[in-house]
């Protein structure tokens, strides 16, 4: 037997929140957060009002995906172009996107927790509200 973090509902809510509240200060207009566990299932989600569908599917698939590679998007976008390759090489229909997705790692144990997707209109500020979600679990997860 182990022991290992998880993240809860209570957590995947405190994150969303934080990014929805960081989002309205900044007046980011329509945005969508998503939360998703280790294997990238969606444990907590918010959007603001009138966000068009596209924002909302695809601040989930940022989330899944940043869990199932197990890094942050820039980095994952970085290294994918590195090597040539494409999302589509790894045989998951779902995994993609470039930013606004960050990793949730277990403190202390670096295992992977879940992610946090943010779709917005602006890469640089989907990228700052998804850390802002990830700071509000930083040290907090169950």
């Amino acid at each position: 037997m182990y022991d290992r973090q998880v993240m809860d509902v209570e957590d995947a809510l405190r994150a969303v929140d934080a990014a929805m509240e960081a989002a309205s200060v900044e007046g980011a207009g329509p945005v969508a957060v998503a939360v998703v566990d280790d294997n990238g299932d969606l444990v907590a989600f918010a959007r603001a009002d009138g966000t068009p569908i596209f924002q909302r599917r695809h601040a989930i698939r940022k989330a899944y995906t940043a869990s199932r590679v197990g890094a942050d998007l820039t980095a994952f976008s970085a290294e994918r172009a590195q090597r040539g390759m494409s999302a589509a090489e790894f045989d998951d229909a779902f995994v993609g996107a470039a930013h606004g997705g960050v990793v949730v790692r277990a403190a202390g144990q670096g295992a992977v927790v879940g992610a946090v997707g943010v779709q917005g209109f602006d890469r640089e500020q989907d990228e700052r509200l998804a850390r802002v979600a990830l700071a509000a679990l930083e040290g907090g997860l169950a």
